[in-house]
Order: C-alpha cells, then sequence, then structure tokens
C-alpha cells in the first residue's frame, strides 16, 4: 500500500476528527507504524480512548478501508489528505476548522492561478442569470479559476460560463463527488469533470443533506481569493460564503442590484458593510491587478466587429454594412460578445462597447 493509503484509513475512522489525528501523529510520525503494530503507545500516553483504540486495532475497518481505496483508484478519484502537503490545498490549512481531506474528481484546483468564487441564489432573476454566465466567461478566459456550488441558479450559470470560455472551474459539492446533486445538471457535472474538478470533503458516495451546505461553504472562501454575489435574498447560503470569506480575510465582491427587489436585498447590504460594488468583469481584473483583458482582440472573428464600436450606441443594421459579415453570423458574433461583456444593448438593436 502507499503511503496515502494509511492517510485514507486514519481519516476515514468513525469519530476521529483532525484535532485528534494530529495528535496521534506527532506521537508515532507515521501512520502506517500506527496502522502495522498498533496504539498500545498511544493509551499509554492517554492520547486514546477505548472506543478509539479498538477502531485503531479492527481489522474489518482495515479491510474496508483496502477495499474502498482500491473503488477510489478504480474510478479515478483522487484522494487529497490534509497530511499530503505536495496535495492539500494551501489555502485550505488556513482555514479554523479545515477539512481533513478531500476527494476530487477531475483537477485538483491550480494555485498558481487566481481563483474567484460565484455564488447567489438559487432561484435567481434572467439578470441574475446573464451576470453570472457573463462573469464566469470572462474571468475564465482570462485565467481565473472559477469556483462555485454547482447549485440551481447563479452556481450553475457561473459554471456554464466558465465552460463556455473553454477555462477552468470547479465545484464544492455537499454531497459525495460520486453524486450529481441536483440530478438535473448532470450534463454540467460531467463537463466540469473534463475541463476543471469536482471536490468534497464527504465520502463518495454520501448523499446531500441540509447541513452539509452551508459547511461546503467555506471550502469555496478558502479556495478563492475573493467571492462574487450575484443576487442573494436577505438571509441566504450566499451570505454565509460571503461571511466566511470577510472572517477568513478574503475579498468579497457585489454585483449591485435594485432597491426594493428581493433578489437585491442581501448584496447591498453587503454593499453597505463594505463589500466591493462591480460593475463588471474588469472591475475584478483590474482589482488583481491583471493586465487589461479584452478576449475579443485574439479572436479574429470578433475583433473585426469591434473596430467598428465607438463611444456612442451603433445600430445593428450599421454594423451589418460596415462589416463583411452575412446577418446570421453578425447575430452570432453580438451574441457571444455580449456573453463576454465587451458589449451591452442598450435598446432594441443598438449595442455600445463596455
Amino acid at each position: 500500500m502507499d503511503k496515502e493509503f494509511y492517510h485514507y484509513w486514519i481519516g476515514t475512522l468513525p469519530g476521529t476528527g483532525l484535532k485528534r489525528t494530529r495528535r496521534w501523529k506527532e506521537q508515532v510520525g507515521d501512520f502506517k507504524e500506527l496502522y502495522e503494530n498498533g496504539a498500545g503507545g498511544l493509551v499509554k500516553k492517554g492520547l486514546c480512548t477505548k472506543r478509539e483504540w479498538e477502531l485503531l486495532m479492527d481489522e474489518g475497518q482495515k479491510e474496508r478501508a483496502k477495499e474502498e481505496w482500491r473503488e477510489l483508484k478504480e474510478k479515478g478519484i483522487v484522494y487529497c489528505s490534509y497530511y499530503n502537503e505536495s496535495l492539500y490545498p494551501k489555502s485550505l490549512r488556513q482555514l479554523e476548522q479545515p477539512p481533513k481531506h478531500l476527494f476530487v474528481k477531475g483537477e485538483i484546483v491550480n494555485e498558481g492561478q487566481i481563483s474567484i468564487g460565484i455564488v447567489g441564489a438559487r432561484e435567481c432573476s434572467p439578470y441574475g442569470r446573464d451576470m453570472a454566465r457573463m462573469f464566469g466567461y470572462r474571468l475564465a478566459a482570462a485565467g481565473m479559476n472559477v469556483i462555485s456550488g454547482m447549485a440551481r441558479g447563479i452556481d450553475g450559470w457561473a459554471h456554464q460560463g466558465a465552460l463556455e470560455s473553454g477555462g477552468k472551474t470547479f465545484a464544492v459539492l455537499g454531497c459525495g463527488v460520486e453524486i450529481c446533486y441536483p440530478a438535473e445538471h448532470r450534463k454540467l457535472y460531467d463537463s466540469i469533470v473534463n475541463y476543471g474538478g469536482i471536490l468534497s470533503e464527504y465520502p463518495i458516495k454520501m448523499k446531500a443533506k441540509k447541513i452539509f451546505f452551508p459547511l461546503r461553504n467555506r471550502i469555496i472562501s478558502g479556495l478563492s481569493e475573493g467571492i462574487l454575489v450575484v443576487e442573494a435574498r436577505e438571509k441566504s447560503g450566499s451570505l454565509i460564503t460571503a461571511d466566511a470569506a470577510l472572517e477568513q480575510g478574503k475579498d468579497v465582491f457585489v454585483v449591485p442590484g435594485r432597491i426594493g427587489d428581493v433578489l437585491s436585498e442581501g448584496c447591498n447590504r453587503l454593499i453597505r458593510q463594505g463589500a466591493i460594488p462591480v460593475l463588471s468583469p474588469l472591475d475584478i481584473l483590474e482589482y488583481y491587478g491583471i493586465s487589461t483583458y479584452n478576449n475579443v482582440e485574439t479572436v479574429t472573428e470578433e475583433s473585426e466587429l469591434m473596430n467598428l464600436f465607438g463611444t456612442s450606441p451603433v445600430h445593428m443594421n450599421v454594423l451589418f454594412h460596415q462589416s463583411s459579415k452575412e446577418p446570421a453570423d453578425l447575430l452570432k458574433c453580438l451574441s457571444r460578445l455580449k456573453k463576454m461583456g465587451a458589449i451591452r444593448e442598450v435598446s432594441r438593436g443598438y449595442f455600445i462597447k463596455c
């Protein structure tokens, strides 16, 4: 068995938390020693209860761990133990309550890139949907990791936008990584596995539970340099994530909303408390000192069209006559540029550069 198996065995023993296993590791140095030679030394030093000693000595538990370990290997699921310093995200070590391990399908978050968590209402408005998708697209296209929880609404649209850009996105689940929750996000789930990663601190087949979702929010914020909130009610899980980010010393960005709109109450309250209002993805990119990013400048198909925009709104008929595009191609280009946040439609058929 490789070294990580012993981390898995100790990490999945029922009722053993990180605080306890840290003390054991200080005494034994290597969990392989504990696995092979027993816990007599820990009992003598009063570092192990009778129940814990029984678990450590239980051959049935060891066989169970071996079977589960083989299953992880067969399914290509990566196990990241807190004790594996080369694999476990350094940012999570700073948490007051770091997860003792992570299960990962796909890639592990590259901490060499800036990560932004995008969260918001499950029952979002069309405006919130478009903002989440656009911010996810532009930030991922600029090389940022987009992190969210794969929930309905804002989470799902942020992931979708990131995927459409060809960038990286990661979902932190409130269930095991083998469970697609919600079930209707199966296509999204499969795409995230292929173009990013699915992460969870829970056993791979653990079903979603209400209590798990507030806990997973600390991981979303822990992996992120900043959190962007797009639509949130006065009391919502998104605000729990924002509060966790603030406690961790992370940046909190907010897309402002209309006064009196229930989906904007949480966002506007965060702004009042000092969160950073953002009007476009460029605000976040500039905040982190990322050189001015304009995806359209690198895409030949759209660069010609962008040159036709000035400081005043331009009607699509003018764009058609001044460009070399067929009407259908023009509409597709305009749609892509809107999604990227490069232009916006100020009135029917009139567009302006952002």
